[in-house]
């Protein structure tokens, strides 16, 4: 049984002595191709923002990085028939990805790239419209509030403590609901996916 201690205790002084802990922040775009009722309809990506914590477990060649963050996904409606009407759809997530990253180590820089799957949960939904002054905080309007996906992308680590990196990720839940109906407005969705790009800084400590 000692035995047994001392080689779990070895082993997690090993791995703590290869592991960061971090912060990460950065920008969100997502978009969601949708199709209203209305004709005219023209859809644009709404640039957000990300933030959370994250882990770095350093094998050498291979890396594996979990983070928690919250997330801002949405998108933007410009309904040029009823007065050029503008409907902006923002969706908070906390979301848990894991970035798998497989590197080259040059010295004071590490250059990587990463595949990412992801999961998260709505936890915020506001629907900003010109027609109405205040934004209106209402879950009419989202069918799941899971959502799940992978992301791919690339990154540069300098001097050990600073990642840049930038991605493009798949969102394979649904976002929106079937029916949208705000402010006079309704619309159908095609498509209830928020697919899009991002970009990321974290500090490593």
């Amino acid at each position: 049984m000692k035995k047994f201690i001392v080689i779990v205790a070895s082993l997690l002084i090993a791995v703590s002595a290869h592991a960061q802990f971090g912060v990460v922040a950065g920008i969100t775009s997502s978009s969601s191709n949708l199709k209203d009722a209305v004709a005219d309809v023209q859809t644009q990506n709404i640039t957000q923002y990300h933030v959370g914590i994250t882990y770095k477990l350093d094998l050498g060649l291979i890396a594996i990085q979990p983070s928690i963050l919250y997330n801002m996904k949405g998108t933007k409606l410009n309904v040029a028939n009823i007065g050029a009407t503008e409907l902006d759809y923002k969706t908070g997530y906390v979301e848990v990805p894991v970035q798998l990253q497989a590197g080259l180590n040059l010295g004071v820089a590490r250059i990587y790239g990463f595949a990412e799957p992801f999961v998260g949960y709505a936890i915020t939904n506001q629907v900003n419209s010109s027609l109405a002054k205040d934004p209106q905080s209402t879950w009419n309007n989202i069918k799941s509030k899971l959502e799940y996906g992978v992301g791919l992308g690339v990154g540069v680590e300098l001097i050990k403590h600073v990642q840049v990196s930038a991605k493009y990720f798949w969102n394979m839940g649904s976002m929106y609901g079937t029916n949208i109906d705000f402010a006079g407005v309704k619309s159908t969705i095609a498509e209830q996916k928020a697919s899009g790009i991002a970009a990321s800084v974290a500090i490593l400590f």
